[in-house]
């Protein structure tokens, strides 16, 4: 966990992350950040952000940065969204055509007829898909800034477009590497592919962390419901399973009490470090690229 991503690539790595003071104070920020930008009202469609469509929308944002109207090969169609998405493995394509006719009837994705081949539709962001990425890249250095202060994460803070477009277009060389981190993670990959799975965890054991003698139950995740587009059995489905898997316990009276275990908030740890670690990555090559180095 103190190797880097990639090799030759200094960045502040996932065990650093992991073993800095700061990480449970900031742990409780992450949290709160990462539901309040993935909640029905705020994600873009206003859909459920369900794993693949978050991967699309990044895939998405990515390939439009990296888009250069001489180079077909960069052109940001909807097969090279498929095709790049699929490096996921986490949905089938007649979901990403489902979820795009979405986002250009909501305005997110405008489809931009190519000046070269007239016959291509290209997938370009709107404005507004674009300040909700950035929101997101905020609120991951947001919670980075609170351990590395210095120098810190000023580009992506200010919400500088041309940070945004840099970080995109290098992000776009490393999918295979983020693909990796996700699936190195065994105890979470299933959450990952259930709508709010790592979320819902992510919650329960922020409140376990923030207030260790608390009683929590089922019932408290109900406000949830609404924010998230979940249904009361489908958290139950997401509670079941993690029991299942040695995430979660039930005690009490008639076992209503619910506790995240230690294995249960290792892996969320990991994948709260895992996220973080890749963003400092791609924030120095970012840098990097705006710098002209």
């Amino acid at each position: 966990m103190f190797q880097p991503f990639v090799p030759g690539i200094e960045h502040r790595t996932t065990g650093e992350i992991l073993a800095h003071p700061g990480f449970p104070r900031m742990r409780r920020r992450y949290v709160a950040e990462t539901i309040a930008r993935y909640e029905i009202a705020a994600f873009p469609g206003h859909w459920q952000s369900v794993v693949y469509r978050v991967a699309t929308l990044g895939t998405i944002v990515c390939n439009d940065a990296a888009y250069d109207p001489a180079d077909r090969t960069t052109w940001p169609t909807l097969t090279r969204l498929k095709e790049a998405v699929a490096v996921f493995g986490l949905c089938g394509p007649r979901q990403i055509d489902d979820f795009i006719a979405r986002l250009v009837e909501t305005g997110h994705v405008v489809l931009e007829q190519s000046a070269a081949d007239r016959r291509i539709k290209l997938l370009r962001s709107s404005v507004t898909l674009l300040a909700w990425d950035r929101e997101v890249l905020a609120s991951y250095y947001t919670a980075l800034q609170m351990l590395y202060p210095e120098p810190g994460y000023r580009a992506a803070l200010i919400r500088d477009p041309d940070f945004q477009r840099a970080q995109r277009f290098v992000s776009t060389r490393y999918f295979p590497e983020i693909a990796r981190f996700l699936a190195r993670n065994h105890d979470l990959v299933p959450f990952t592919l259930m709508n709010h799975g790592v979320n819902v965890l992510l919650l329960l054991s922020d409140w376990r962390i923030a207030d260790p003698g608390r009683v929590i139950r089922e019932s408290d995740l109900a406000a949830l419901q609404p924010r998230l587009g979940i249904s009361r059995s489908h958290v139950r489905n997401v509670l079941i399973r993690a029991e299942e898997r040695g995430l979660l316990v039930r005690h009490g009276s008639k076992r209503k009490a619910l506790d995240v275990t230690r294995r249960g908030i290792a892996a969320l740890d990991l994948f709260v470090a895992d996220t973080l670690a890749s963003h400092d990555m791609t924030y120095r090559l970012a840098l990097r690229r705006l710098s002209g180095a």
